[in-house]
């Protein structure tokens, strides 16, 4: 068992009782008021908190040893040394380091009182706080991506003055502070190395959909579909589509899905919703202007890292599962495998709708190819073989995809009178051969998209808790033909999908 020790005068452990046992407002205003605290020597906010000793350490203990400074990090360290309460206040730490810490006193005289050394500077981030007083001094800024001024020491370079009792602690909370800033910033440096892939890759389809260059995109719906990547690829049904992708990527992505469904805050700081004034960029210049827009990624991404490292709960929200605290690196390397595919899937999808593609679904459900080849038009599956990627084309101009997770069946046709360019059959063969886009992607993605009433709106959404949307990444329009009854559900009475065509009532 540890022993447990007093590091600090009565006096403050008195304090600590009283603010135990205060209510949260009591807590905020007895912390604001100078008294007998800022004349201990050498206090040190961290030592406040200290362990109940009728709390047994055999029962945390179990296989891993999480009061260990010296063994390897571990991902149930998190929970087994109830480090949310630590920070935030509850069960056996009292009223948590958020509230026992105190704001320094600017205008006092004393210089112990004001220089930071026992106390966090006035509109300071916590997470610079919490380093500089766990490591006795210090400027480590974690508040944005940049490892120069954020990278976790060789060795724990804790404090030697620091609390025996809460060191692990603090060592564990120290580790996510770095791991959470190198991992945007290494997300960061992977979206650049993207940025450039996606701009190159979409020239092929700019002269096969777009010959003439009418297209034009909103420059921070680029960037926010770029930015979204990483958790894309972290949805279940996207990931298994994405072939080469790495351990570490994989990891990553599903890391980040966790945590923004944990800490949906986060989510909408990197991807806020509504109109945002911005620059309209021309499909034929895609390429100069994503390579002149790193300053606004590197914003965006800034954004959701500020949050973390100075709101408490959103970080303890984003951190909890565990995951941030493990040996395991989540630091990404420069080049992802898939991380550009919500950019692709997001221009892909708006070229096509800017040039008159449209799909048309076909609630099956459809289990089989057979079942597609004799359900749609010209029955007895004549004018439908199934072709590579699940597509097959109708004998009419348009071709037939088949999602198979969903069990539906899209028809894909150009609306455009007197559309002269390649054949639709072509066009989705050259998508996937191309990694435009991934089809199950454009056309699913599309119909959860309307069916939910978002489309035409962001294309980054949130669910009623607050969860991440990235249905509507497809921008390809999903009608129905006229007549047809609803697919899905009324929203208010009317039908989410719109006519196929705008005269079915004469």
């Amino acid at each position: 068992m540890r022993p447990f020790s007093y590091p600090f005068p009565l006096a403050a452990a008195f304090l600590v009782l009283i603010l135990a046992a205060a209510s949260p407002l009591h807590r905020s205003h007895l912390m604001a008021i100078d008294g007998p605290l800022s004349s201990i020597s050498g206090w040190n906010p961290l030592r406040l908190l200290q362990r109940q000793t009728d709390v047994p350490w055999q029962e945390k203990r179990q296989t891993v040893n999480c009061t260990d400074e010296s063994a390897a990090f571990n991902s149930v360290c998190w929970q087994q040394l109830q480090l949310s309460n630590f920070l935030l206040g509850g069960g056996e730490w009292g009223v948590g380091w958020n509230k026992s810490t105190r704001v320094c006193d600017t205008q006092s005289t004393d210089v112990n009182d004001n220089d930071g050394t026992n106390c966090c500077l006035p509109g300071e981030a916590w997470t610079t706080c919490f380093l500089r007083l766990a490591q006795g001094g210090g400027t480590q800024d974690c508040s944005q991506i940049n490892a120069q001024f954020c990278s976790m020491p060789s060795e724990n370079a804790l404090s030697a003055g620091l609390a025996e009792s809460i060191r692990p602690e603090v060592q564990y909370i120290q580790k996510n502070i770095y791991a959470l800033n190198d991992f945007f910033t290494t997300y960061y440096n992977a979206l650049t190395a993207a940025q450039s892939d996606a701009s190159t890759t979409i020239q092929g389809l700019i002269n096969e959909v777009d010959p003439i260059k009418p297209t034009s995109f909103d420059l921070i719906t680029l960037l926010t579909a770029l930015s979204v990547g990483l958790a894309f690829l972290g949805a279940p049904s996207i990931a298994v589509t994405v072939l080469g992708l790495s351990s570490i990527a994989k990891s990553a992505a599903q890391v980040l899905t966790i945590s923004l469904q944990q800490a949906p805050s986060t989510a909408k700081a990197l991807w806020p919703t509504g109109t945002q004034n911005s620059q309209s960029v021309q499909i034929g210049d895609l390429e100069a202007e994503l390579g002149n827009s790193t300053n606004q990624l590197a914003d965006m991404i800034n954004n959701a890292v500020q949050l973390l490292m100075s709101d408490m709960p959103t970080f303890v929200k984003f951190v909890e599962s565990g995951q941030y605290s493990g040996a395991e690196s989540l630091s990404l390397p420069s080049k992802v495998q898939g991380l550009d595919y919500a950019l692709r899937t997001y221009m892909t999808s708006e070229a096509f709708a800017q040039n008159g593609w449209v799909s048309t679904p076909s609630i099956g459900p459809y289990e089989t190819a057979q079942d597609v080849e004799n359900g749609v038009i010209g029955g007895g599956g004549g004018d439908c073989t199934m072709g590579n990627n699940s597509v097959c084309t109708d004998g009419q101009g348009s071709a037939i995809f088949w999602s198979q997770p969903t069990g539906r069946v899209y028809n894909f046709a150009n609306t455009k009178s007197g559309w002269g360019g390649v054949s639709a059959y072509q066009l989705l063969q050259d998508t996937v051969g191309n990694n435009w886009a991934i089809l199950q992607v454009l056309f699913d993605g599309s119909f959860n998209c309307t069916q939910e009433g978002n489309f035409g709106d962001s294309i980054v959404n949130f669910n009623w808790d607050g969860t991440l949307d990235i249905a509507c990444i497809s921008q390809l329009p999903t009608k129905v033909d006229c007549g047809d009854p609803c697919p899905v559900a009324l929203i208010n009475n009317e039908c989410p999908f719109p006519p196929l065509n705008n005269d079915c009532d004469s």
